[in-house]
């Protein structure tokens, strides 16, 4: 993974990287409180 991130460092494509690292650390949070909130929802 270290030579992947270093080669798109190196490419130029750092943001591109960084962006996918915050979105695959944020997306689980998000999908748990989406499915968390749905199910609260439907509950009576």
């Amino acid at each position: 993974m270290g030579g992947l991130v270093g080669e798109f460092g190196l490419g130029g494509g750092f943001w591109i990287v960084l962006g996918c690292a915050l979105v695959g650390g944020f997306a689980p949070i998000v999908a748990y409180r989406v499915w968390k909130w749905s199910h609260h929802k439907r509950e009576p």
